[in-house]
């Protein structure tokens, strides 16, 4: 089964994604890992609750909490977990000096999921 890996730097993200990648992900039985990428004690409700719906429906919903640069987490993820094949972040603007090309796998990435 594939992965999506969802990677916020921060809690900022729009339930009108989550709710978008929840039925795309439900339609393909894509797995789904959300890298949160901060200090704060704990994940926005509607992160919580987002991750919690996948548990539901089967579809794995792994929260993972790092600090740092957001590229670097993500090039870290991908590289423990292979069946990765998309990434949605937040913005490029958190993604740091990591090179894209850093990503072996073919990997989609799209930016701009998060609140406005």
């Amino acid at each position: 089964m594939s992965r999506i890996l969802i990677a916020l730097h921060g809690h900022l993200v729009k339930r009108s994604v989550l709710n978008a990648v929840f039925e795309y992900c439900m339609k393909m039985k894509f797995k789904v890992n959300v890298l949160l990428v901060d200090d704060e004690d704990a994940p926005s409700p509607v992160l919580a609750d987002f991750v919690a719906r996948l548990k539901q429906a089967g579809l794995n919903g792994c929260l993972y909490r790092q600090a740092g640069c957001l590229g670097q987490a993500v090039l870290k993820h991908a590289s423990r977990h292979k069946d990765i094949r998309l990434i949605l972040v937040d913005s490029m603007k958190n993604w740091g000096r990591v090179p894209l090309r850093a990503l072996s796998q073919p990997i989609g990435l799209f930016s701009g999921v998060v609140a406005s």
